[in-house]
């Protein structure tokens, strides 16, 4: 989408999404005047469609589903290298976890990309076990993501070298845990947390 002309009219500018990011993330993105600072400091940049002060401008001009159809948001390492250098003191790593968020939420083009995925597994297996099953996330990545034979030939070799267990134990604090995830879910249900 990043080459595709954008017409603009009150029909294709969606300014309700725009005001949920605004809400959920607590910056506005009317105070950015497009200087570029962010995406200049951004170590993940190169590697998005849009990088953040795109995705500041697209968001200014109403096109919150172009931004959530791109992988950009998935790139962002969370740093706040953006949020320091901002001369306005917009918020972008807030803005970005408020898209991520929205992004998981709603029914978009971009809802099952492989960051997502695998963040959803990676979270399923903290809950399920405790701590992270990486042949388990490995199998059923490759699994959902229909890469069967992706690292066919990596898994012995790691696992014949200590790297990979076969079998895997829960952690002993598993309730601990589960209390963690039942309060950010109450927090959620507030909207005190993304």
């Amino acid at each position: 989408m990043k080459n595709k002309l954008m017409h603009l009219s009150n029909e294709t500018m969606n300014v309700g999404f725009v005001k949920k990011v605004e809400a959920l993330s607590g910056s506005s993105v009317r105070r950015c005047f497009q200087c570029g600072k962010c995406s200049a400091g951004c170590p993940m940049s190169t590697f998005m469609e849009h990088p953040p002060n795109r995705i500041v401008r697209l968001l200014q001009l109403g096109q919150g589903q172009r931004v959530l159809a791109g992988r950009s948001i998935w790139y962002c390492a969370s740093c706040e290298t953006c949020t320091t250098r901002c001369p306005n003191k917009v918020d972008l790593a807030a803005i970005m976890d408020a898209l991520r968020k929205l992004s998981w939420d709603a029914d978009g083009p971009s809802k099952e990309s492989y960051v997502q995925l695998a963040n959803r597994l990676f979270i399923e297996n903290i809950r399920t076990y405790g701590r992270q099953y990486e042949l388990r996330l490995g199998a059923i990545f490759n699994m959902k993501s229909g890469q069967f034979l992706k690292d066919l030939m990596l898994g012995p070799k790691l696992l014949s070298k200590g790297k990979l267990k076969m079998f895997h134990s829960k952690n002993r604090n598993i309730g601990d845990i589960e209390g963690i995830f039942k309060r950010i879910e109450e927090m959620r249900k507030k909207g005190e947390a993304l």
